[in-house]
C-alpha cells in the first residue's frame, strides 16, 4: 500500500532529546508534524531507559505542547515547556517528579503570564533555574487590541534574562539582565557561579546580521539577596547559530559562519573580558551543525557528504575522536554524556536504505574508539509497516569541471531501476543537504517514490556538508552553478538508464521552488511539469522585503 497524503500530514515527529545526567534514561517529544489551521500544536513527553529495548513510554498526554525536555542534574526530575495552563498560549515552565512521571506537571512560572518563556538552563549543581521571558505588557489585553499596531524594528518583547532558586533559599524570581537589548541565548558556568548570556538588538532574525555581545553575570550571594557583577566577552560581527557551550572553565564555545553563504564552523573564546575567539575546526571540507557540552570536552554534530559524525572536541587532539557516524541511515535528534569514562550517545535514527523508521537508538563508546548503535528503544511510527517504503541509495556523479557530487535516488521497493517517471527534487536553504533519512515530512521523495517515482534529491553546489568554497559556489548566482547541478544528476540518471526522458519533473520548496520555477522557464527546457513551493521569483523584492534583507541583498541577489 502506497503512503497517501494524509498519511504525511498525521505523521509525527520526534525532537528533543535529553539524557539524564547518569546516562540511564532519554527524554523527548513526539507529536504531529502538522496541525489544523484552527487548532493547537501538541507534543507529547516520553521517556525511555537506555539499553532496554522498547522501553520508551508517553508521560505526558500529548494534549498540549510539551517541549524542550531536561532532567534536572541531582533529582532526575524532568523540567520543559509547556501551554498546558491554556493550550496554544505562551509556553511556560513545569516540572515533572521524577517519583510521578505520568502524574500532574507542576508549573514553575507564572501561567497568568502573557508573555512566554523562550529558554531556560538549570545550573549544573541543579540550584538554579535561569530562564528567558519578556517583561508582562503594561495593559493585559494589548495582545488583543484589533488596532493594536506593530512599529517596524521597536525595542519590543525584547527577552530579560532571569533566574530561580530552586532549593527555596533564595525567595521570588531575580530578573538579572534587563536592558534595551534582546537576551537571545543563557549558558552556566561549570560551577554554577556564573552565566554567559548572548546580546542582540531585538527579539527579530534580523538583529543577526548586526554585532552580537557575549556577556558574563557573576551570582553572588549576599545573605537572603543576590548581588550581580557584569563585564563584555566579545562581540561578534557576524551570525552565531544556536547558544554558546561553556564545558571547560576556562573557556567556551560556539558555532559561526563568516558570511551568509559560508559553512558552519566551531569557534572557542575563553571566558574572561574583553577576549578575541579563536577558530577551532571544520568550514574546510565539512560543516559543523550542533555543539553539546559532554563534561570539559564538547561534541559537534559534523555534516560530511551524505553522512554525519559525532566528534568529541577536547583541549588537544589526543583528547579527540569520533564517537558515532552514520553509514547510509540519518539522525534528527540526539545528546550524549560521559559516565564513568564512557561515552553514551542516543540519537532519532531512520534509514531510507533499510526501510527503517525514525525511532531512538542508544549506544555507548570508550574514549578514543568509535560507537555503535546497540538498542532499539523505541517503536514510533508503526503505520509504516504496512506500508510500501520507498528504497534509498546514494547516487555520486561528477560534472564536466571534475567536481564531484552527491545526492540521494529514492524508487519504490523491489522496483527495477530503468526507465522510470522522474521527479528532481531539490532541497531548500540552498544551504541544506539531503541524506538517507526516512522521516514523513513536506519533502517529496518518499510520497512520489512510494507511487512509482524515480525522485533525484541532489546536494547542489550551495548545500551544506562540503565546506565553505562548497557552499559559497552558488553565491549572487542562484540559478547558475545551482540550477546547472540540478539538471546535471538527472541527465547523470538518464545516462545510467534510470529515467523515462519524456517523463521528468521538478519539484521544491522555499529555494528548491526557486530552482524549479527557474528550471521550467529555460529555453528548451527539460522538464515536462514542475511543482514550486514557496519559491522566490524577484529576489530584488525580497531583499526590500525579506526580514532578512541583508541576506538575500549579499548573499542571493543577483546583480547585473
Amino acid at each position: 500500500m502506497p503512503i497517501t497524503p494524509q498519511d504525511v500530514a498525521n505523521a509525527d515527529q520526534i525532537n528533543g532529546l535529553s539524557l539524564s545526567s547518569s546516562g540511564d534514561r532519554v527524554v523527548y517529544s513526539v507529536g504531529p508534524a502538522f496541525h489544523a489551521k484552527d487548532a493547537h500544536k501538541t507534543q507529547g513527553l516520553w521517556i525511555a531507559d537506555i539499553g532496554v529495548a522498547e522501553s520508551a513510554r508517553k508521560v505526558t498526554s500529548g494534549l498540549f505542547n510539551d517541549r524542550n525536555p531536561k532532567f534536572h542534574p541531582t533529582s532526575g526530575d524532568v523540567f520543559f515547556l509547556s501551554d498546558r495552563h491554556k493550550a496554544g498560549s505562551e509556553p511556560q515552565i513545569y516540572r515533572l517528579s521524577s517519583g510521578a512521571f505520568g502524574g500532574d506537571p507542576e508549573p514553575l512560572t507564572e501561567t497568568k503570564n502573557i508573555r512566554g518563556v523562550t529558554a531556560f538552563e538549570i545550573s549544573p549543581d541543579g540550584r538554579w533555574l535561569a530562564y528567558i521571558s519578556a517583561d508582562e505588557p503594561a495593559e493585559k489585553d494589548e495582545e488583543d487590541k484589533e488596532n493594536y499596531v506593530i512599529v517596524w524594528r521597536a525595542p519590543r518583547k525584547l527577552g530579560r534574562l532571569r533566574i530561580l532558586d530552586l532549593t527555596g533559599r533564595i525567595k521570588d524570581i531575580h530578573a538579572v539582565v534587563s536592558v534595551d537589548q534582546h537576551v537571545e541565548t543563557c549558558t552556566w558556568s561549570p560551577d554554577s557561579t556564573q552565566i554567559l548570556y548572548r546580546l542582540t538588538d531585538l527579539p527579530d532574525i534580523e538583529s543577526r546580521s548586526f554585532p552580537t555581545s557575549e556577556n558574563l553575570v557573576s551570582i553572588e550571594e549576599d545573605g537572603g539577596d543576590l548581588r550581580f557583577h557584569f563585564s563584555q566577552v566579545a562581540t561578534h560581527t557576524h551570525e552565531l547559530v544556536g547558544k554558546s557551550i561553556w564545558t571547560d572553565p576556562a573557556k567556551f564555545y560556539f558555532l559561526h559562519m563568516q558570511d551568509y553563504a559560508s559553512a558552519l564552523e566551531l569557534w572557542t573564546c575563553k571566558a574572561a573580558p574583553r577576549m578575541s575567539p579563536a577558530r577551532v575546526a571544520f568550514g574546510d571540507t565539512e560543516d559543523a551543525m550542533d555543539l553539546i557540552g559532554v563534561d570539559t570536552a564538547v561534541a559537534v554534530e559534523v555534516a560530511c557528504g551524505l553522512e554525519t559524525r559525532i566528534d568529541i572536541i577536547g583541549s588537544d587532539k589526543a583528547t579527540s575522536f569520533t564517537a558515532f557516524e552514520t553509514s547510509e541511515d540519518a539522525f534528527s535528534s540526539w545528546d550524549i554524556k560521559q559516565v564513568n569514562g564512557n561515552y553514551i550517545f542516543v540519537v532519532a535514527r531512520s534509514s531510507g536504505v533499510t526501510g527503517e523508521a525514525e525511532n531512538i537508538w542508544c549506544g555507548s563508546t570508550a574514549a578514543g574508539t568509535k560507537g555503535v548503535l546497540s538498542s532499539k528503544l523505541s517503536s514510533h511510527h508503526e503505520w509504516m509497516a504496512a506500508k510500501e517504503m520507498p528504497h534509498c541509495v546514494p547516487f555520486y556523479w561528477s560534472i564536466e569541471d571534475g567536481t564531484a557530487l552527491q545526492g540521494v535516488a529514492a524508487y519504490p521497493r523491489g522496483q527495477r531501476l530503468k526507465n522510470l517517471p522522474t521527479v528532481v527534487a531539490p532541497h531548500g536553504g540552498p544551504y541544506g543537504r539531503d541524506t538517507a533519512y526516512l522521516r514523513p515530512t513536506v519533502n517529496y521523495r518518499y510520497l512520489l517514490a512510494s507511487h512509482g517515482f524515480l525522485v533525484l534529491s541532489p546536494n547542489y553546489r550551495g548545500s551544506s556538508g562540503r565546506g565553505t568554497d562548497f557552499a559559497r559556489a552558488a553565491k549572487g548566482g542562484m540559478g547558475t552553478l545551482d540550477y546547472a547541478d540540478v539538471e546535471s544528476m538527472l541527465e547523470a540518471a538518464i545516462k545510467r538508464g534510470w529515467v523515462d526522458r519524456e517523463k521528468v519533473a521538478i519539484a521544491g520548496w522555499s529555494q528548491g521552488g526557486f530552482l524549479s520555477a527557474w528550471g521550467c522557464t529555460r529555453p528548451n527546457s527539460i522538464w515536462k511539469t514542475a511543482v514550486i513551493g514557496a519559491g522566490p521569483t524577484d529576489w530584488g523584492s525580497m531583499a526590500i522585503c525579506s526580514d532578512i534583507p541583508a541576506a538575500e541583498e549579499s548573499t542571493y541577489y543577483i546583480s547585473r
